[in-house]
């Protein structure tokens, strides 16, 4: 009885892996144990040394200093404490980098509430900043939510769009729009993109309707509609904006914070996600793009049926699959809430399905939520997520590592301008893989905000179980178009514009800390799988001056009979990987065992012929 128990739960075991995600939350460092009232996650490159550092605001009412956390390429940070873009005390909120002066490193513009000044720090290129305004009018005080950069007029020079809210006393504000005209930057003050009045959060410089120019989509609190601003740059040749009003995507009323733009079902045109939620909680809502400058809204599944206070917003293929997965943050519902992750099972059924995922601590853990953003930080191939959080004023931020298990590939991009931003806001680039033996197109876009206080310029594709790129399009703003092909997988490379691809270095994962077993993928599968397992570090030598662990990995059926040796021998620390191939078995469960010194660990996976 009790093997029978054992048998029918590792089946169910087995089916529940099929979708599981592996987090690791990080509790130590300053990273992850400093607390207050965050705001903005901005996953950014300042140092330019090829790793990601993080950059979070601070939105204390009486004023807060940001934080800068630099990337010490061991899994570590370092947090800088004397530098003005850390010591400079205001009500911070949204924030976005871009390379501004085009000097080749990262500036920082970050927006202020409570009616105070918004801040400019330019990078001095030796990993300090300055802080000044370049022509920018900080002293515009609007209670400015976010912002972003994007060359609006493909001058390729950035210009920048505020977004700000209102008071009770003083009503709703107007948003800001500056030009930058090379010598500094002009605000604009006429048309609808700067005069009409909202409580406006989130911005999104986007080309909905793939002209080739950025349009402005804007999302508004207080249960107002949204407001989408098309670009008539292609039209008319001059860089002016109309109001598109028509369309539930515009017209739908609620209280929206975040607009997070991707294309989730791979159909090669940018959808959008919309958190609602403060002051009271609703159903999020998702429209699917039609291709044609109308969207269609998505009634059924779990992204837009759980009524929650959803926060900030964003797109990424945590499992490396092949498709794009979700992740929403919630706050102030008058009690500590749950994140929300959704994985998107298009990979696995051809249909862009948005699941709730319910195991982890990322979908468990409770607080309040403001911005959050998935950037590589530790340079595995799998996207890392850090969370802002504010519950009280007073919590500390949550810090997420991905220990991806399926060994899929993966390919992450940094954009480079040349006749375009030096930051490639704007860009589009399309690649083309066979995954899963299905020849597919994925889309990311260079934003300067991926969601509501959120952002990340470097772009990540998951390739399943492709071994090679077979087409890397980059569609750059100012027209021209690059076109790589048969193109390596599992690194990091810059993307120069009329250019190459660049590898910035061999990516060097972190050594194991622990033994461990991960699920076989595919599962189930016919007749070959791959089984990736990890070996720690042993600090004294093994058997004849070796250094290494004896590792054995088998696999038996469900009357416990050995029917293969796949490993048996010493093995060096790291990532391994071993292929199973099953062709002489019969479809069923069946197990294996890695064995690694004292450890040992054992796992099911289904043939199915």
């Amino acid at each position: 009885m009790n093997k029978i128990f054992f048998l029918i739960s590792a089946v169910i075991m087995v089916v529940f892996q099929l979708h599981a995600q592996t987090f690791t939350r990080i509790t130590s460092g300053a990273i992850a144990t400093d607390v207050g009232a965050s705001r903005s996650v901005n996953w950014i490159d300042y140092d330019r040394d090829g790793y990601l550092d993080l950059f979070v605001s601070k939105g204390l009412e009486g004023g807060d200093f940001n934080l800068l956390h630099r990337n010490n390429r061991d899994g570590s940070f370092s947090k800088i404490t004397a530098d003005p873009i850390v010591s400079f005390r205001q009500p911070y909120d949204g924030a976005s980098w871009a390379d501004v002066d085009g000097d080749g490193d990262l500036d920082c513009f970050v927006v202020a509430w409570y009616d105070s000044n918004n801040t400019y720090f330019q990078n001095n290129g030796d990993g300090t900043f300055a802080r000044t305004n370049i022509g920018l009018p900080v002293s515009d005080r609007g209670f400015s939510e976010t912002c972003s950069w994007g060359d609006f007029d493909n001058d390729g020079k950035l210009d920048l769009y505020v977004t700000n809210s209102g008071s009770p006393s003083l009503g709703a504000k107007r948003n800001f729009l500056y030009r930058n005209t090379g010598a500094g930057f002009a605000k604009i003050d006429t048309g609808a993109i700067v005069t009409d009045t909202y409580y406006s959060r989130g911005a999104s410089w986007v080309d909905y309707d793939n002209d080739g120019d950025q349009d402005m989509y804007v999302v508004n609190e207080r249960n107002q509609v949204k407001n989408l601003y098309k670009n008539m740059l292609k039209e008319t040749g001059a860089a002016w904006f109309t109001r598109i009003t028509a369309g539930q995507f515009v017209s739908d009323v609620s209280s929206a914070l975040s607009a997070s733009w991707a294309d989730y079902d791979n159909d090669g045109d940018l959808d959008v996600f919309v958190a609602n939620g403060w002051p009271q909680g609703q159903n999020d809502f998702l429209y699917s793009n039609n291709s044609d400058g109308t969207f269609t809204k998505i009634t059924s599944g779990d992204v837009v049926t759980d009524a929650a206070f959803s926060m900030s917003s964003g797109w990424g293929d945590f499992d490396n699959d092949g498709d794009l997965d979700l992740f929403v943050t919630t706050a102030y519902s008058g009690a500590a809430t749950k994140n929300l992750l959704y994985k998107n099972l298009l990979s696995e059924s051809g249909t862009p399905t948005l699941q709730k995922a319910t195991s982890g601590s990322i979908a468990n853990d409770v607080g309040y939520s403001y911005g959050a953003a998935w950037g590589d930080y530790d340079r595995d191939g799998d996207l890392d997520l850090f969370v802002a959080k504010t519950f009280n004023e007073n919590e500390s931020s949550a810090f997420y590592r991905n220990d991806n298990p399926n060994g899929n590939h993966w390919l992450s991009l940094n954009c480079v301008g040349t006749t375009s931003n030096r930051s490639g806001i704007g860009t589009k680039i399309r690649i083309k893989a066979t995954v899963g033996g299905v020849a597919r197109w994925q889309l990311r876009t260079v934003d300067g905000q991926s969601g509501y206080c959120a952002q990340n310029l470097q772009l990540h594709f998951g390739l399943g179980n492709a071994t090679m790129i077979d087409s890397v399009k980059i569609e750059w703003p100012s027209g021209l178009i690059d076109v790589h092909t048969n193109v390596s997988v599992d690194r990091i490379a810059n993307a120069v514009e009329n250019g190459g691809l660049t590898s910035i270095g061999e990516t060097t994962p972190l050594p194991p800390s622990q033994h461990r077993l991960f699920q076989n993928y595919p599962n189930p599968f016919n007749p070959t799988t791959t089984i990736r397992y990890s070996v720690k570090h042993v600090p004294f030598p093994i058997g004849k001056g070796e250094k290494g662990v004896r590792v054995s990995l088998k696999v038996h059926d469900l009357l416990g009979r050995e029917v293969s040796t796949l490993v048996n021998e010493l093995k060096t620390p790291g990532l391994h990987y071993v292929e199973f191939n099953a062709a002489n078995l019969a479809s069923g469960v069946y197990f294996y065992r890695l064995t690694a010194g004292s450890f040992s660990e054992t796992k099911a996976m289904i043939i199915s012929k």
